[in-house]
């Protein structure tokens, strides 16, 4: 057989493609490839906080991890949040009850490798901090038993010690943060975090010289404090995001005006309600105020009402940038142009709008756009002592207002001030109402029948549902 070249190249490249496989083969036994497994899992108390519990999680490799956990004897399962690529990882478990026996064990994914630790066993403590009682006063009606799985409710309890806190349908409390301050109110972003006003109890009309966004680990995500940056003003009744990430808030703000010639002075001080709106930062990005767009001298009890004039107790920035302004004590509803600062109209007695005597509302609280551009409010009804839920039809052209649905509570359920209701269900033909002197969270259909009612032991200023605070479960 006559070698050539090419067959000498041929069997030059077997040899080395043997000689290859040979050293890794050799490599395969002395160094076999990593199994992904839980190394160490780390469960921390926290004496600061009973429902919250950081897991420090350790891997043979760099992996995805969460954990599952669940009441010992339930097959309802809870996840943590997903850390990914890491071989430590920080995971929280942040959604338990206090007094409870709970299982729970960690899950690990590597490509298509999938590791599982031990299960461990997790018993929660009483809640020493200061923090209200919530108790299931009146039984679901069968109607509403579908509609509160999964759902939960943030609330605030203003008085000092304060707290904000989340409870499930039963009034149990799942989550929470005790303040040494009163918690003035608590907003749920899109962000899956929760904004609060705090302050000492000194401060008037639910006022606060701090604004905390807290993710549901317990840090602090966003910490804005008056006499710090660009917060120069108290704030007060009201802390929300808008759709860009920019907090904004009611702020509290002053004017010197001549009342001489209705018996005062001639610099004398008007203390009136502003928007404040600071970007994600921090930074101060708008303002205005409410005194740059009345007259004192038209209000004939100027010097009664000049240390708290007109009373805003709610703001609300709709999607064209605009603002719902609420007024207790004008019995009124202004839209405010973001543009201008003008009010392009207002609501209510002596307002804009057209109305049927029975739809004038008094005191009112927490006005909010709902079925896409209708208005809602909390009426207290301090005229004639009935609180009740209100939807508005505007016709702002025409100059007409409609109420399109009115829930009448019954007269024990009277709020004299705070409070708020919003619409409930899949379906949102329900309203879920806070009532702060009854001490009630409610749940009615539209005809105010009552379908749900929890008794609480603390002062409440508002009530939101949530419908994404529980994680769900990891796709990996």
């Amino acid at each position: 057989m006559i070698k050539t070249k090419n067959n000498r190249n041929f069997w030059l490249m077997i040899a080395v493609v043997a000689v290859a496989l040979l050293v890794l083969a050799g490599k395969w036994l002395l160094w076999p490839p990593v199994q992904l497994k839980v190394n160490d899992i780390e469960l921390v108390k926290l004496p600061s906080n009973r429902l919250r519990f950081p897991v420090k999680v350790t891997t043979s490799k760099d992996c995805d991890a969460y954990i599952q956990y669940w009441k010992k004897g339930s097959k309802d399962t809870l996840y943590s949040e997903l850390s990914r690529g890491k071989a430590a990882h920080e995971l929280h478990l942040t959604n338990t009850i206090s007094r409870t026996a709970y299982r729970f064990r960690v899950v690990t994914v590597s490509g298509k490798e999938r590791a599982y630790s031990k299960i461990y066993p997790l018993e929660t403590q009483a809640i020493y901090q200061a923090t209200p009682y919530f108790s299931l006063d009146q039984a679901t009606a069968p109607e509403l038993d579908a509609e509160l799985k999964g759902k939960y409710f943030l609330t605030q309890i203003l008085t000092e010690p304060g707290s904000v806190v989340i409870i499930d349908h039963t009034g149990e409390i799942v989550w929470y943060e005790p303040f040494q301050k009163g918690v003035k109110v608590s907003h749920w972003t899109k962000d899956r975090t929760v904004l609060c006003i705090v302050g000492p109890e000194k401060i008037p009309s639910s006022g606060g010289d701090e604004i905390l966004e807290l993710g549901l680990d317990g840090k602090v995500i966003t910490h804005l404090k008056k006499g710090v940056g660009d917060m120069d003003k108290l704030v007060h009744h009201e802390v929300r995001k808008d759709k860009d990430g920019n907090i904004y808030s009611l702020t509290f703000t002053k004017k010197i005006a001549d009342l001489s010639s209705v018996k005062g002075k001639s610099r004398d001080t008007l203390n009136g309600d502003g928007i404040v709106v600071f970007s994600p930062k921090g930074k101060k990005v708008w303002e205005w105020s409410v005194l740059d767009h009345l007259d004192p001298l038209k209000d004939p009890e100027i010097l009664k009402h000049k240390k708290d004039w007109v009373h805003g107790n709610s703001v609300y920035r709709l999607n064209d940038g605009d603002f719902l302004m609420s007024f207790r004590d004008l019995n009124q509803i202004w839209k405010i142009d973001f543009k201008s600062g003008n009010v392009l109209w207002k609501l209510g007695q002596g307002g804009d709008f057209a109305m049927n005597p029975q739809a004038l509302f008094s005191a009112q609280h927490y006005a909010h756009p709902v079925y896409g551009n209708q208005l809602m409010i909390l009426d207290n009804g301090e005229r004639n002592r009935i609180s009740r839920a209100m939807i508005f039809q505007l016709d702002s052209l025409a100059k007409t207002a409609t109420a399109t649905r009115t829930v009448t509570l019954p007269a024990e359920y009277y709020t004299t001030a705070k409070g708020s209701a919003a619409l409930f269900g899949a379906k949102q033909d329900k309203v879920l109402f806070c009532l702060t002197d009854p001490r009630a969270f409610l749940i009615t259909d539209m005809k105010g029948r009552i379908l749900w009612k929890i008794k609480v032991g603390g002062d409440p200023y508002r009530l939101e549902e949530i419908n994404d605070f529980e994680n769900v479960k990891p796709k990996i």
